[in-house]
């Protein structure tokens, strides 16, 4: 799978790299910082579902191309402003849009680099956020009718954008409330608008292009699009379990992380609902230190385990998992539904 995902990222990072929409930004640092994101690779997982879903159900997948870059550019603005809100200062193993250009500010213009940084890293959202809409629009020179082109540019601004950023907004209320006040279904929720609606969207923009659906109705439509969503949420419980359960080493971040940010994850919360009062006030009281021992961390996955929440999450994960496979189960038997399978057992059983 991580062949054949790489094969295909190469060509997306190709047509992304060949599209001249950047090439007229000004200044170049900021044409630079709108090109970054989107070329500094990935899985491109959001882009392999566009594609497949519409080999999945015949289609030509080429396309889909531009649908499935058009998804990545979209998908990384969004992670340039979640940067900015978190103040991450590294991001796939180099600064941050607003760290390299604050950095550019002090080197070039000894000025507030900080505020720099931060006010050109929005532009370059900005900017990716238009890039992804005209990379759309293109779908028409594939073979797309302007119809269903139409359909699919403003299906992706009035329902998967509105999601998306409505789950980061709620992303970031849930991180400065009092956790005791924060239920799992709402964290839940938060997860399918922030995680689940693009790959959602991925998944219905394919089997839209291959047959040909502009209103979005077909039932194999609505079908891959709940394929994708659930495996988006399983996917999010598994990096939430990882976060804890995973080994520093392959997991590529620090573990327990979830923990000093007091992050609301629904493996916590059970955690904390689960557990009985003196034990639950003990995990509530080690939130939030900076750094973890190998036995502050030992003590809190005892809390999970023996809770019975550690359990509870990987069988919601489990079933979440299987309900996305009878869909495919349902689907044209075809290369296309064994690579969505594949995909699925990547996202659900990964190690980082």
């Amino acid at each position: 799978m991580k062949e054949i995902l790489k094969q295909l990222a190469a060509e997306i990072d190709s047509y992304i790299a060949s599209d001249p929409y950047p090439e007229q930004i000004a200044p170049p640092y900021l044409r630079d910082a709108v090109r970054d994101y989107p070329m500094r690779g990935g899985k491109r997982l959001r882009p392999a579902i566009a594609v497949w879903s519409c080999g999945l159900f015949g289609g030509d997948v080429r396309r889909a191309y531009p649908a499935a870059a058009a998804i990545e550019i979209f998908h990384n603005w969004t992670l340039v402003h979640d940067d900015i809100i978190d103040d991450d200062a590294v991001r796939r193993g180099c600064p941050t849009t607003h760290c390299a250009l604050a950095a550019h500010a002090k080197a070039d213009f000894n000025c507030d680099s900080g505020k720099f940084g931060r006010d050109f890293a929005i532009l370059a959202g900005d900017l990716q956020q238009a890039w992804a809409a005209n990379t759309l629009l293109k779908s028409v020179e594939t073979g797309v009718s302007p119809a269903l082109t139409l359909a699919l540019t403003r299906k992706l601004y009035e329902q998967a954008a509105r999601e998306v950023l409505s789950g980061e907004a709620l992303d970031v209320e849930q991180s400065v409330r009092d956790l005791k006040g924060i239920s799992a279904a709402e964290v839940e929720h938060m997860l399918f608008l922030k995680t689940s609606s693009l790959l959602n969207f991925a998944a219905q923009a394919g089997a839209a292009i291959a047959l040909n659906d502009p209103e979005f109705v077909r039932p194999e439509v609505k079908a891959i699009g709940e394929f994708a969503a659930n495996a988006g949420i399983a996917f999010q419980l598994r990096d939430d379990w990882l976060g804890i359960f995973g080994d520093f080493e392959t997991f590529g971040k620090g573990i327990g992380s979830d923990l000093s940010a007091r992050k609301a994850t629904v493996l916590l919360l059970k955690t904390l609902e689960l557990l009985p009062d003196a034990q639950a006030a003990e995990l509530y009281n080690m939130l939030g230190r900076e750094n973890y021992t190998a036995k502050d961390l030992e003590t809190v996955r005892g809390f999970m385990r023996d809770s019975g929440a550690e359990c509870r999450i990987i069988d919601q994960a489990a079933a979440l998992t299987a309900n996305a496979r009878e869909i495919l189960a349902g689907c044209p038997d075809n290369p296309y539904r064994n690579l969505l399978d594949q995909l699925l057992t990547f996202l659900v059983e990964r190690d980082r």
